[in-house]
């Protein structure tokens, strides 16, 4: 099954039309089953612009567009002019023969760059995909990004509700999602321990607000008949003649485990997060509980904090918090949350609990904690050299078990609106991919989840031991083994409710030991001279 995707024309504005000339020369010349633009075809959504489109440009595309609309577009009331000159706003396209269903949604709030689905879409989403089984080819096109991108600046105009689409993504195992928006191409590889799916940005094809170095392309998608392999090819349309770059190539389909197979246990990682000490919101009796339960364990390495120690920075919430992390016999590593960092609090976390980016090393594990806070901000921040250091550090860990402690969220989580909570989440994350990072370990917002992109485990805890919670399950902590396995590691991740004495798998994850030495992904960024 073959995609040609092409999005963010801009047509209007900053719009390069001898490129786009360029661009739909190769669009006509490749046979595929099916053509996409991902949004953003005008720049100020008003009627002169979508006239231009209509009556000089898209006739010149002899190929039939599946089309939704981009920020831009529903611009000035310009979701009134799509609807008129285009049509829907969202399309089902579904061919019974050939096994495939794709949908195409309107992620746009009108005069905003951020997205928002809704519940309807989400809702949509399942209605169409959950009764379909995996021999079904299932696509979702839309145009704001789920997940944060390399070289795309700050991160922000994402959807509010990422984490309730990844979800959605997950729960009906979605194999290809495709999207647009940020002006350069990307490709992730997406799983809760199930189905792998593609996530695919598309680059601009004929904008000028081009990103780095990749200037002005278009996608095609290859998927093989059986649905386990999967070819993303990107057209770099500013080479005379343009230039044809492999995005990704390799599987799309989870690599199982057995349950009666005996695999070899390397490490047990605690995580836990958000005790918020304090005399009003701390649980002292969940507390209590689970640090027992946490000093009972005999293979347990080590117990990582990731924020929010404290409730409000006070002095008696740091003794509180002294105190009580050292009723926990384990080794531990704590690393700040923005709770712990009012205007003292940043020389108080140093007295009382110890460095702001602590390490931990033994011989199984090489754990890097990192500060990812700003003064009185609840938005974070790690930065381009610390970034650089954190990959310098764990490419030198002799194949232990890497992992990388932050409290800012980078994979977003659902039933929570997605806020850009670290700025440069795209670089950060990306950097961790690309060097197979093992294991990312988070704590903002309260709530537990487990996401697999490409090779690297991103972790997310809920709080351990405040009345603050939004699980109405209670107060958790997450426990993480990995095993040895014949092929490569296998990471099970549960969480456990004190309350309900409740074990709950989060997520298996089986890594191939080719797969994190030898990744088959491309940075997408090496432009051939």
């Amino acid at each position: 099954m073959k995609f040609v995707v092409i999005s963010d024309l801009h047509i209007g504005g900053a719009f390069n039309e001898d490129i786009f000339y360029k661009g739909v020369e190769y669009v006509n010349s490749i046979d595929a089953d099916y053509y996409i633009m991902a949004g953003d075809l005008t720049d100020k959504g008003t009627l002169s612009e979508y006239n231009i489109a209509l009556n000089k440009y898209l006739p010149l595309i002899k190929k039939p567009l599946l089309i939704v609309p981009g920020n831009h577009d529903v611009k000035n009331s310009g979701f009134l002019i799509y609807e008129e000159l285009i049509g829907p706003r969202h399309f089902l396209e579904t061919d019974e023969e050939k096994k495939v269903k794709i949908i195409g949604l309107d992620s746009n709030v009108p005069d905003r760059n951020t997205g928002s689905m809704g519940n309807f879409a989400i809702e949509f989403i399942y209605d169409n995909f959950k009764p379909l089984d995996d021999s079904w080819l299932k696509v979702l096109v839309f145009h704001h990004q789920t997940l944060p991108i390399k070289y795309t600046g700050r991160e922000r105009s994402a959807l509010v509700d990422a984490g309730d689409v990844i979800k959605a993504v997950n729960d009906c195992n979605v194999d290809l999602v495709i999207n647009g928006h940020r002006h350069i191409s990307n490709v992730y590889r997406l799983t809760d321990g199930d189905i792998k799916t593609l996530i695919v940005n598309c680059g601009t094809l004929s904008c000028k607000k081009t990103r780095y170095r990749e200037e002005y392309s278009l996608t095609q998608i290859d998927v093989s008949e059986d649905q386990t392999h999967a070819e993303v090819d990107v057209l770099l349309l500013n080479h005379d003649p343009p230039v044809w770059k492999k995005a990704f190539s390799g599987s799309i389909k989870e690599i199982p485990y057995k349950e009666d197979e005996n695999y070899e246990l390397l490490s047990t990682i605690i995580q836990i997060g958000n005790t918020h000490f304090s005399d009003n919101l701390l649980n002292i009796d969940n507390y209590l509980q689970l640090t027992q339960l946490i000093n009972s364990l005999d293979t347990c390495d080590i117990v990582i904090h990731t924020g929010n120690v404290t409730a409000h920075s006070y002095e008696n919430e740091y003794e509180m918090g002294r105190i009580m992390l050292g009723q926990i016999h384990k080794p531990k590593l704590i690393i700040p949350g923005p709770r712990d960092y009012f205007p003292i609090g940043i020389d108080l976390f140093e007295e009382f609990i110890g460095t702001l980016n602590p390490e931990f090393e033994n011989s199984k594990l090489k754990v890097l904690g990192f500060d990812t806070c700003i003064l009185e901000e609840k938005i974070g921040r790690l930065g381009r050299g610390r970034t650089n250091q954190l990959i310098q550090k764990l490419n030198h860990s002799n194949k232990k078990i890497g992992i990388v402690a932050l409290h800012h969220n980078i994979v977003p989580l659902a039933r929570t609106k997605h806020e850009s909570e670290l700025q440069d989440a795209g670089d950060l994350s990306s950097a961790m991919v690309e060097n197979n990072v093992n294991l990312v370990l988070s704590g903002a917002k309260n709530k537990a989840g487990v996401w697999q992109v490409n090779n690297t485990i991103f972790v997310n805890a809920g709080t351990m031991s405040s009345r603050n919670i939004i699980s109405r399950k209670g107060n958790s902590i997450n426990i993480i083994k990995v095993f040895k396995t014949s092929i490569g590691r296998m990471y099970d991740v549960s969480e456990y409710f004190i309350e309900t004495n409740d074990m709950e798998c989060l997520g298996k994850f089986h890594i191939k030991e080719t797969d994190i030495s030898n990744s088959n992904f491309t940075s997408g960024y090496d432009i051939p001279d």
